[in-house]
């Protein structure tokens, strides 16, 4: 079962902006008595006088990356879904551009943008100036960006989904607890290294007694490995089922528009034509390259549903060897457009109540994927749509 982390959005989406705002407030709290509130402490990395910092913001990547390769291996989560609904794809200059931008601003102001909130509510002057500068370059933002240089920059070499496994052609399912293990690595020499860094820039003595550090290390390395353990375990492929489950068009669509992250698109008609029209979320790939995909090693816990031009009347072999549930479209492409790229005819006068509300979600996802709107359902008759008047004098009277 994937880990329900979109329990709090969708259909709970108040009881998720309430927990947000509770973790926000704790983890403000946390950075302000870290003293990430203090300038001071914050440009101190950067003349390699105090490192905190940069430990800290390593912990909270190594942690998070651990944790979910666990959660991957272990079944519990689809660790390539989660990223690629939670972060965006890769734009390398843009992205270079303005982590250099946001690194001038840093050492100039002392804050980054979430610090400088932290520093604000905390009272000081300098966060406080630092949040102005922060929302005036937005404003600033929204007025140059569709300037054609600007928009150029923006939109250039726009390279997808990038992961590190990928381009160094690891298998899906190990990759990447691979790079977890490297990354820890990397983040236990880059510990040790700050610290030395520290003593040498501040001129302060090493410690006499020893910290717990070698605990938090110990525990990170074997997290490290266990994760990678479980991403060596094979995983067991399905057969080749005769007649594969078919999924409508209806319940496709709620699916990718209330949920996505719980299921994997596959458009298998010709490209150009996927390229066109496709199911939102569908990835554009011929039935010959499927086998690129390498399904038999990716983590099943996503539901895979198969696109074609009709209803697919048996698996590909590809398709057949993934570990998770796999569904064809019923009617294909051309049912999904019938169902979710028309308008639908309204119901007429007399329909029922569940024939107008199914009415109102083909009219609402219709108008959703195409900008079309379309027209109302006629009124209800007037003697269902309220009581009748009863008869009798006015006033007090009976």
């Amino acid at each position: 079962m994937t880990f329900p982390f979109w329990s709090l959005v969708a259909e709970h989406r108040e009881a998720g902006l309430v927990v947000g705002v509770l973790i926000g407030v704790g983890f403000g709290f946390v950075l302000e008595r870290a003293g990430f509130g203090r300038a001071q402490k914050l440009a101190a990395q950067f003349y390699g006088t105090d490192m905190t910092v940069f430990k800290v913001m390593f912990s909270a990547i190594v942690t998070a990356m651990l944790g979910m390769v666990l959660f991957a291996g272990l079944g519990l989560v689809d660790f390539k879904a989660v990223a690629d609904n939670a972060v965006s794809s890769t734009w390398l200059w843009p992205m270079v551009a303005g982590g250099f931008a946001l690194g001038v601003g840093f050492i100039v102001s002392g804050y980054c943008p979430g610090t400088s909130l932290v520093a604000a509510a905390s009272g000081k002057v300098d966060g406080m100036v630092a949040v102005v500068g922060v929302v005036a370059g937005q404003v600033i933002w929204t007025g140059i960006e569709h300037l054609p240089a600007i928009s150029r920059l923006q939109n250039a070499s726009d390279l997808g989904h990038l992961y590190l496994w990928e381009l160094l052609h690891l298998p899906p399912r190990a990759g990447p607890a691979i790079v977890a293990v490297a990354v820890t690595a990397m983040a236990v020499g880059c510990f040790l290294g700050a610290e030395k860094l520290e003593r040498i820039f501040s001129r302060a003595a090493p410690p006499a007694a020893p910290r717990p550090r070698r605990l938090v290390f110990t525990g990170l390395a074997a997290s490290a490995l266990v994760g990678l353990g479980l991403g060596l375990v094979p995983v067991g492929t399905s057969a080749v089922a005769a007649a594969p489950q078919a999924i409508g068009p209806e319940a496709l669509a709620e699916r990718v528009l209330d949920q996505p992250w719980k299921v994997r698109v596959l458009d298998l008609r010709a490209r150009e034509a996927c390229a066109a029209r496709r199911v939102p979320g569908a990835e554009c790939v011929p039935a010959a390259e499927l086998g690129k995909l390498g399904l038999a090693d990716a983590n099943g816990t996503r539901e895979l549903v198969l696109v074609g031009e009709g209803t697919l009347q048996a698996l590909p072999a590809a398709a057949a060897a993934y570990p998770g549930a796999v569904r064809v479209l019923e009617g294909g492409f051309p049912a999904w457009e019938a169902f979710a790229l028309r308008a639908p005819e309204p119901p007429p006068a007399g329909a029922s109540p569940a024939e107008r509300e199914r009415y109102r979600l083909r009219a609402g996802i219709a108008a959703a994927l195409t900008g079309v709107k379309a027209a109302p359902p006629p009124p209800m008759p007037s003697g269902d749509a309220a009581p009748k008047k009863k008869a009798g004098g006015g006033g007090c009277g009976g």
